[in-house]
């Protein structure tokens, strides 16, 4: 299980650190793959931040819940882990919110020959 987890949290550090930089991506609708959203400039890299948040959170909860809980924290310790959770969340749904919607790059229409 900590393989899995310390994969994840790699693959979001990687992604968050490309997504940084604002190049972005183009993300297919899931019930329709010809309409999808297009996150880049900004909404990119509120992505980013949003994986890199949950990429620290992770080895926030490795460290401090990986055997077993040795010693009980504050309260304030766990709001301010619940606030960074709730910002984390906020990050990636106002990312895809900001994209820009249409159609998928390259799309075609069955029946469509470019016109021949």
């Amino acid at each position: 299980m900590r393989a899995i987890q310390v994969f994840v949290i790699t693959l979001c550090l990687a992604i968050g650190l490309y997504l940084l930089t604002g190049r972005g991506f183009f993300m297919p609708g899931r019930w329709d793959p010809s309409v999808g959203v297009h996150v880049v400039g900004w909404s990119a890299r509120m992505l980013g931040a949003g994986l890199l948040t949950v990429a620290g959170l992770g080895v926030v909860a490795l460290k401090n819940f990986g055997g077993g809980i040795r010693e009980h924290k504050p309260l304030s310790w766990h709001r301010r882990y619940f606030a960074a959770l709730v910002l984390a969340i906020a990050l990636i749904g106002g990312a895809f919110v900001a994209g820009e919607a249409g159609p998928t790059p390259g799309w075609r229409v069955r029946g469509d020959h470019g016109g021949q």
